[in-house]
């Protein structure tokens, strides 16, 4: 799917109260998992690059943005969180996909990264877990999001990212 049709759904996509609820124990188990990682470094292999993971990163992993992409993408609350919860794991091996300027204007945002890893869930679905890093003028590379997809970015495909405000560079 088009980056604007998952857009679209994500707009339009309304949560029940049982997934309400699904998403509030499944953000508590997050940060109880993820909580001993908040202020360590993670290095990706593939490109090197070092970013950081904060309590931030886990909001917005956790965020109901981020989820809902994954559940429009076709994967459970329950699949992006069990995914969140190897996100070190994950983002160590996940392939480099290359660095975009961030067009929104906000001046300390140097670059966006972009990285993703192929993935088997614990039920056997297949995936791929897409990461999103800001390279930020005080601190550095930072851990901002994670997300499910059901195949490999495109990169061939730059229309999506331009939709996001990034340009690639």
């Amino acid at each position: 799917e088009t980056g604007k049709v998952v857009a679209d759904a994500c707009a339009i996509y309304r949560i029940s109260y049982e997934e309400f609820l699904i998403r509030a124990r499944c953000r508590r188990d997050l940060i109880e998992c993820l909580s001993s990682l908040f202020g360590k470094v993670f290095t990706n292999l593939d490109s090197n690059i070092k970013a950081r993971f904060s309590k931030n990163t886990v909001s917005k992993i956790a965020s109901d943005k981020a989820i809902t992409k994954s559940v429009v993408n076709g994967f459970s609350v329950e699949e992006h969180f069990e995914a969140a919860q190897n996100i070190k794991k994950i983002f160590e091996k996940a392939n480099y996909i290359g660095a975009f300027t961030y067009m929104n204007g906000d001046p300390n945002i140097i670059a966006i990264h972009r990285l993703q890893k192929d993935i088997e869930l614990s039920d056997g679905k297949q995936c791929v877990a897409y990461l999103t890093l800001k390279e930020v003028k005080k601190d550095g590379n930072r851990i901002y999001t994670q997300e499910l997809l059901l195949n490999k970015y495109p990169l061939q495909d730059t229309g999506e990212l331009m939709s996001r405000g990034l340009k690639i560079s």
